[in-house]
């Protein structure tokens, strides 16, 4: 089961990169673990979770082909 997650401010500037595809991943708890443990900083900042462009609130399963996307607040002018 392959996932796309799209990673915004802080959180791409961090990872390096905007976009990573996971396999094996079947919840939003599994992919935070996965998450830290690859970028341990992202532990320090808030973001919401996105599934398919609904916010989530939580866990939630996961299934072949969604789209998560970390959003951290944004500012703007």
């Amino acid at each position: 089961m392959k996932i796309k997650v799209l990673l915004f401010g802080i959180l791409a500037e961090k990872a390096d990169e905007d976009e990573l595809i996971l396999e094996n991943i079947s919840s939003l708890k599994d992919l935070k673990e996965y998450l830290f443990g690859r970028y341990p900083s992202f532990e320090e900042y808030k973001f919401r979770i996105s599934v398919n462009q609904t916010l989530i609130e939580g866990d939630k399963k996961l299934k072949e082909g969604d789209e998560v996307a970390l959003l951290p607040p944004f500012a703007g002018g």
